[in-house]
């Protein structure tokens, strides 16, 4: 794997950790607005967050292929990217097509609750790794679990999403220590 990879890798999950909250804040905001205007920020918003999950997990997967030999993983990881872009083209569908508020869709919802049941089916499978990520793979799986919790549950989605960004910022650590291997 190459090192440029694993340090983009890196920077982006610090920038998605400092941005979940100020965007889930935003997106929120913005999306009860009404005008095209504020409905396209938050398309663009909530696609560039799938995008940054979606580089971020594939990265991940192709890490713990190739230096871990660690294929447990690979179809949850496809599943938790899966579920993250149903959960943006429900989000950006509904605001733009059908005028409505993705936030309140039965769907996305539903989305939800299976996406943080996966990230906890994840980090469970991820405690199964014989290496321990540079001491970091216990407190990674523990707060992505946590974070899956939070989102599954839907009311405390907001937990979830600060579990999350730390998870972000100890995934960025592996992956910096991982690129200096």
């Amino acid at each position: 794997m190459q090192n440029d990879r694993l340090t983009l890798a890196a920077i982006l999950c610090i920038v998605r950790a400092t941005l979940s909250l100020l965007l889930a804040s935003l997106v929120s905001r913005l999306a009860v607005q009404t005008g095209f205007g504020p409905k396209l920020i938050t398309a663009l918003l909530t696609l560039i967050g799938f995008l940054l999950f979606a580089f971020i997990f594939f990265t991940l997967k192709q890490l713990l292929n190739e230096r871990y030999a660690f294929h447990k993983t690979d179809l949850t990881i496809i599943g938790l990217i899966g579920l993250s872009g149903l959960a943006a083209f429900i989000s950006v569908s509904s605001l733009l097509f059908t005028g409505g508020i993705a936030t309140d869709t039965t769907l996305l919802k539903l989305v939800y609750a299976a996406f943080g049941l996966l990230l906890i089916g994840f980090a469970i499978q991820l405690m199964r790794l014989d290496d321990n990520l540079f001491g970091f793979q216990k407190p990674y799986s523990f707060l992505t679990a946590a974070a899956g919790v939070g989102i599954a549950s839907i009311k405390f989605a907001g937990v979830g999403v600060i579990f999350g960004a730390i998870a972000d910022i100890i995934l960025a650590v592996i992956f910096i220590k991982s690129g200096r291997q």
